[in-house]
């Protein structure tokens, strides 16, 4: 895979994340998994799954039996660019909504908010 992530589509950061979850894995279980969100054709999981092979993000898994695949890249490559990219396009540079929107939410575990306060430790260091 290049050093810059390849731009991604809902459903390629979803199978990629169910391949990470279920590696190594057959398309007919990522698509199994995916049904249960949502409906959609096998085709278009397997393509979805060709297409991240073609990105660099999915190898298959040689062997007997059905092709499997396997992650290229684990998710602490990918997810920091991800939310990256949310933030500058989406949120316009400011990661201020998100933090309201987690903070908002209440769903935060005692694990999140340790993170997040070590985050915060870390920025004020820096910035003195």
């Amino acid at each position: 895979m290049a050093k810059e992530l390849p731009t991604l589509g809902e459903l390629e950061v979803r199978v990629l994340a169910l391949v990470w979850q279920e590696q190594p894995t057959t398309e007919r279980r990522i698509w199994d998994l995916v049904q249960k969100e949502r409906e959609v054709g096998r085709t278009t999981v397997l393509k979805t799954m060709q297409r991240l092979e073609t990105k660099g993000l999915l190898v298959r898994v040689r062997g007997a039996g059905p092709v499997q695949f396997r992650a290229a890249v684990p998710p602490q490559r990918v997810l920091p660019s991800l939310v990256e990219r949310f933030v500058e396009r989406t949120l316009g540079g400011s990661s201020a909504p998100l933090v309201a929107y987690l903070a908002d939410q209440g769903q935060l575990s005692a694990k999140d908010l340790a993170a997040l306060r070590a985050i915060a430790r870390k920025l004020d260091d820096e910035a003195e």
